[in-house]
Parts: structure tokens; C-alpha cells; sequence
């Protein structure tokens, strides 16, 4: 699924247990290892942070986690409407002159 979508899977590497970086088993591992050392790959970790708040503050304003939808593309829309409306609130914020904030409100 996420190559369909195009998605890079980024996950931290536990330096202790990573001995040999060309000894891994799971594909996906192996893939992360080689991104995580591109200029790419660097910086999108450390955005990493700012990533994991903003999914919280929609996890925690928008609830998707108990919407009970059946197939991809009804959860990929209602996804989408989520973002959008996220989106809208913090155009009405800044015309507002409020700053951005993750803080629920």
C-alpha cells in the first residue's frame, strides 16, 4: 500500500542492535536504513516531532481512529475532508491573527 501511494516509511534505527546494516532480513528495514542516510532522509526525520504533535492534535480534534468505514478510497476521503477542514481552521486563524498552536481548543 504504501508503494501505491508513495509513502516513505521512516522509523528511528536502534543503533545498539544495528551491527551490520547489510544484514537485514525484512525488506522494508533495509530500505529505511538506505533512506535515513540520504539528505532526504535527514531531514525528513527530524521533522519527525512536528509531525508526531500535528497527528496527535487531529487524532485528538477529529477522532478518525473510531470511524467504521469498509473499504480504502471511504477512509482515504474522509482523511482528506479531515485535512481540508484542519486546513480551513488555521487559514481562519491566521486571518484572525491568531498563531498556529497544538493545543486543543
Amino acid at each position: 500500500m504504501a508503494n501505491k501511494l508513495k509513502v516513505k516509511f521512516v522509523a528511528g534505527i536502534n543503533k545498539r542492535n544495528k551491527k551490520n546494516k547489510n544484514n537485514v532480513s525484512n525488506s522494508f528495514r533495509s530500505k529505511n536504513i538506505r533512506f535515513l542516510e540520504t539528505e532526504e532522509g535527514k531531514k525528513l526525520y527530524k521533522q519527525r516531532t512536528k509531525i508526531e504533535r500535528l497527528f496527535s492534535k487531529l487524532k485528538g480534534e477529529y477522532n478518525p481512529e473510531n470511524v467504521r468505514l469498509k473499504e480504502f478510497r471511504n477512509h482515504k476521503r474522509f482523511i482528506d475532508w479531515i485535512l481540508i477542514t484542519f486546513l480551513f481552521e488555521q487559514l481562519f486563524r491566521k486571518l484572525e491573527g491568531k498563531k498556529f498552536s497544538f493545543t486543543y481548543e
